[in-house]
């Protein structure tokens, strides 16, 4: 049987487990007397609750230091545990079953262990005539106790279940000047304040509990013990004390803990729960958790009161036996960082998805994943680990040479390959201009390359140049430079490495060129260098075609200059077509065909073109007819601003006119530009009629007035037929040579100048001309489907208006950016 053994210098007392717990306080009922007020009464008590100790604090308004920290609750006692209470100092031992305490008292009333202290009793014999006044008083004091005193019923509770504890309840009460008799399971009290102290076994002891007994007769007082925590022994089939460092204990789904092993390793943590946890009374979730086993689950009650109870698991693998070989053997098996065994081996795996690796020196890590089902075996074929690759180096003269291994691009000298040793690997080393090399490459191992004192295998290559025969030709005088280095002057003959070549032409006054070429040693090549001026340079670059966001094509034109008009003595001139010298001088676009109505109602969604005598003429893909010079102009705004640019038209007052300078919005074309475009004959003279310079119209050359028109028109073109009566679809017929369409025929166009009669002038060139800066009527150019006329088939000939026709559409125009660019800057 347990015992506890207190020392107080060189006197001992011994207290059995009969008589637990142990008080300390400074009340004379103490069992350890420490210096303090009586008021202070009991401090703390000691119990044994399974195989350990623990200290329970009673009065919290006595301060108690646990290895010198504030204690309020309880502490299961470990050797060498100290506690301060007032003045007193306790050490703990903990020997096997026996708890050792060591008290030292270091306050100046330093009472003895076993002491109590009590009054001296006087008792003399002085007189017997104050015996008799004795008895009187006292028979007098239990009589008015006995008739005042109140019944108070104390029922005592288990805090858990509720049920009432009958079995040996101590109830101890204190205060007030008068007994407290139990009689037939009643205490009487008087009125008053009282402190209550009960024990009963496997409980704790509820301390300094304050009871108010009132003025009625008989009164029912209730008190709740809590349990002791009860221990637990986990019992497992197999034992999983075989597996020390292999599980945990959760409790309500917490990881097991306990205050006694607080800073300490988790060793200890592991014995407490083989040895048997403590755990508060109640129902309790435990859980299992292995490496290498299921975890087990299980819902108990936990007793308590001391008491010990038993649950077994059996548990189940979680692993599979997997054998590993391979080839050579002697290779460490890896699952992460943990080793688990030599090839050959046979190792266990847990349930799940397992990453292996095999390592051995010289060799490159065998990867294996593996998806363990538990208890299912697994033997792994013989696994082939390959052997580390070799570092080669490939350096070559000159530098730059691609590296094929195995037909497989690596990369340009000076280069560093890793490769497989002991395997045969096709190496292809190639230059441009040099003869390749081809080479069967096997390397040594790692190990044979340390034996020779070399961590890399090199070779090193001077490649053989190949050369082919270049004749330069082109703008005489003009130099040609090879990084920076003249090469000869135009013409010349030359033999070059058959590279590709990086050359620059240069000359004095015209712009330098940049050429790539590659020289073939199989046949002579002759290269031609033409340098341009800085102005040819800039037209070179304008790109040749453009197109609009409504996907139009448009034609850049080049500058050039004409007589525009008519002579006096030609057959159909009329007296508004005066000649003029004329230079466009500006590069510019102008659309490869006329407007049709679906790109005019992107911008005007009702718009319709009508008809001729019940001959439509809204076809999508037609020319857009009955639009006014404004609508035109507006057209041209507003595709401007669909791509961002400056239109190129402002209101001024109502009216659209076009903004000097012009800007590189989308427009109409000038009289001048529409009739340099129509007129171009490739160098041969100003063309008179869209097929050339005498009627009758060829065949296809455009949609005149023919003889589908008859029901429609009085005057037609006799053995013409193209087979439209009104519009035909945009560029149906063939082009000019610059590649626009329906310059005759179709549809007349809007052309931007305010209409006026211009005055003959062949002496002075006009730069550009735009027309008059105001006016009442806009010049309209060109034949159209209504037309048959010697005078108005041709180019020349010069119409006016202001509101849409049926014959009357238009195309658009726009200056280049370079161009704008240049006006800005004059500007």
């Amino acid at each position: 049987m347990s015992k506890i053994i207190i020392q107080n210098g060189n006197q001992s007392k011994t207290i059995e487990q009969d008589n637990f717990p142990i008080r300390i306080g400074t009340d004379l009922n103490s069992d350890v007397l420490i210096s303090g007020s009586l008021a202070q009464g009991l401090a703390a008590t000691i119990d044994r609750i399974g195989d350990k100790y623990l200290l329970q604090i009673t009065n919290q308004s006595i301060e108690v230091l646990m290895n010198g920290e504030r204690l309020k609750g309880s502490h299961w006692i470990e050797t060498g545990d100290e506690i301060h209470i007032n003045n007193a100092i306790i050490e703990f031992n903990h020997d096997g079953n026996d708890l050792l305490l060591s008290v030292n008292d270091i306050s100046e009333e330093q009472p003895t262990l076993f002491e109590k202290r009590q009054s001296d009793s006087i008792f003399d014999n002085k007189a017997l005539r104050y015996i008799g006044a004795c008895v009187s008083l006292l028979i007098i004091y239990f009589a008015f106790y006995f008739f005042t005193a109140k019944a108070v019923k104390i029922d005592v509770l288990d805090q858990l279940d509720k049920t009432l504890i009958s079995d040996e309840v101590t109830v101890s009460i204190s205060g007030g000047l008068f007994p407290k008799a139990n009689i037939g399971g009643r205490y009487l009290l008087r009125s008053g304040s009282y402190a209550i102290e009960i024990k009963a076994p496997g409980y704790f002891i509820k301390y300094d509990e304050v009871i108010n007994i009132d003025d009625g007769d008989s009164q029912d007082i209730d008190f709740e013990l809590r349990r002791l925590p009860g221990q637990i022994k986990l019992i497992t089939d197999p034992d999983f004390g075989d597996f020390y460092d292999e599980f945990d204990l959760f409790i309500d789904g917490s990881r097991f803990s306990s205050e006694s092993c607080e800073n300490k390793s988790d060793n200890c943590i592991k014995t407490l729960i083989l040895e048997g946890p403590l755990l508060n009374a109640g129902e309790r979730e435990i859980e299992l958790r292995f490496d290498k086993y299921f975890p087990v689950k299980k819902k108990i009650f936990v007793e308590g009161k001391s008491e010990t109870q038993e649950y077994s698991f059996d548990l189940e693998p979680a692993w599979a036996d997997v054998s590993v070989i391979s080839e050579p053997e002697g290779a460490s098996i890896f699952n992460g960082d943990i080793k688990l065994g030599i090839t050959p081996s046979n190792i266990q795996l847990i349930q799940g998805k397992n990453n292996l690796s095999l390592k051995k020196s010289g060799y490159k890590d065998f990867p294996i994943e593996l998806d363990i089902v538990a208890q299912q075996s697994i033997s792994l074929d013989s696994l082939t680990l390959s052997r580390l690759d070799i570092p080669l180096n490939i350096v070559t003269t000159p530098e730059g040479a691609s590296v094929n291994i195995n037909s497989l691009y690596r990369g340009l000298t000076p280069i560093e390959i890793m490769l497989e040793p002991l395997v045969d690997h096709e190496l292809i080393v190639s230059k441009p201009g040099y003869k390749d090399i081809n080479k069967r490459v096997n390397l040594d191992t790692i190990e044979g390359l340390s034996s020779e004192g070399k961590e890399r295998e090199v070779y090193e290559y001077s490649l053989q140049a190949i050369f082919g025969q270049v004749s330069f030709i082109g703008t005489d005088g003009a130099k040609i430079y090879r990084a920076g280095d003249l090469i000869g002057v135009i013409p010349f003959d030359i033999e070059m490495i058959s590279e590709q070549q990086l050359l620059q032409v240069k000359k004095d006054g015209l712009v330098s060129q940049e050429i790539k070429m590659t020289p073939n040693p199989n046949y002579p090549q002759k290269i031609e260098v033409n340098l341009l001026t800085e102005e040819q340079a800039v037209l070179a670059a304008i790109p040749k075609t453009l197109m609009t966001s409504q996907s139009q094509e448009m034609k850049l034109i080049l500058p050039g200059s004409f007589i525009m008009g008519t002579p006096r003595r030609s057959q159909g001139r009329l007296s508004n077509e005066n000649e003029r010298l004329v230079e466009i001088t500006k590069p510019f676009y102008i659309g490869t065909k006329e407007v049709t109505n679906n790109e005019f109602r992107a911008f005007k969604p009702k718009h319709t073109s009508g008809a001729e005598m019940f001959r439509e003429l809204s076809n999508g893909m037609h020319p857009t007819v009955m639009v006014s010079w404004s609508d035109a102009a507006a057209y041209c705004n507003w595709l401007s601003q669909q791509e961002s640019l400056m239109p190129a038209y402002e209101n001024v007052d109502g009216q659209y006119k076009l903004k000097k300078p012009v800007t590189n919005g989308y427009r109409l074309p000038t009289e001048a530009e529409w009739e340099w475009v129509s007129r171009y004959n490739g160098g041969a003279g100003e063309q008179r009629y869209p097929w050339g310079d005498s009627m009758p119209p060829v065949e296809e050359s455009g949609n005149y007035a023919d003889e589908s028109t008859e029901s429609l028109l009085t005057n037609v073109l006799s053995d013409y037929w193209d087979g439209y009566p009104v519009t035909a679809p945009s560029g149906r017929f063939y082009p000019n040579l610059l590649g626009i369409y329906d310059l005759g025929g179709n549809v007349a166009e809007w052309v931007s100048d305010y209409y006026a009669v211009p005055t003959r002038q062949l002496r002075l060139v006009e730069n550009d001309p735009s027309g008059p800066s105001e006016g009442t009527a806009r010049v309209i150019k060109g034949s159209s489907w209504r037309d048959s006329s010697l005078t108005k088939l041709r180019f020349a000939f010069r119409d006016y208006g202001t509101q849409g026709r049926l014959d009357v559409g238009f195309r658009i125009a726009r200056y280049t950016d370079v161009d704008n660019e240049k006006d800005e800057n004059n500007n």
